[in-house]
């Protein structure tokens, strides 16, 4: 009998332990729950967070956009000022749409090309470089002292009597930002992000 009660016993604890545990968890899965207040509360703080966040946030992509842009124009006009050096003839950065002859806007892109007199057409012996529009909220202008179509670099590195400004502007959403390439007839460059206005950019 002894031997008997004892083995009802463990039975009976055995069977006893799926229930043990299903409470256990069932008490555990409502511990690591959220109540509808909870997560209202916390969809109401995520908003708010992003909506402080976003502004700095597309500031820093339209300045990101603006860096890279500007040192395109940097590069560009390196590039025509050394070959102009180099070869000893006069090399011309022209708008152009299509990467064949000047045209177009700037935004549509730019060339390089060089020629022996100012006046010389490009074809594809004197085309040095092509490079592409930019992006659709993206504008570029050139106002140069001779003319707002093209900047012409001579031999010597120096411009083609020409001084003036690459005005590039960028568009995120609201943000819109502009910087300049300011250009001197020596063919110096200078970076300025305080005097350049958006409005100044061809559309």
């Amino acid at each position: 009998m002894a031997g008997y009660a004892m083995c009802k016993k463990t039975t009976k604890q055995r069977n006893d332990r799926p229930a043990q545990l299903n409470k256990h968890f069932s008490k555990t899965s409502l511990g690591l729950g959220f109540s509808l207040i909870e997560l209202l509360f916390t969809m109401a703080l995520l908003s708010i967070l992003l909506s402080l966040a976003f502004p700095v946030y597309r500031h820093l992509i339209a300045q990101l956009r603006l860096f890279t842009l500007t040192e395109r124009i940097n590069m560009t006009i390196h590039y025509a000022r050394s070959e102009a050096i180099r070869r000893q003839s006069l090399v011309t950065i022209c708008k152009s749409k299509g990467g064949k002859s000047c045209s177009g806007r700037w935004k549509d892109g730019w060339i390089v090309f060089f020629a022996k007199n100012p006046s010389d057409l490009v074809d594809s012996t004197t085309l040095l470089r092509v490079y592409p529009a930019l992006g659709r909220t993206d504008f570029l202008a050139w106002h140069g002292s001779r003319s707002d179509n093209y900047l012409q670099l001579r031999p010597d590195g120096s411009t083609y009597g020409q001084n003036g400004s690459f005005i590039i502007c960028v568009g995120v959403l609201s943000k819109k930002v502009a910087w300049s390439v300011k250009v001197s007839q020596t063919g110096r460059l200078r970076v300025d992000k305080k005097n350049a206005k958006y409005s100044d950019c061809n559309y």
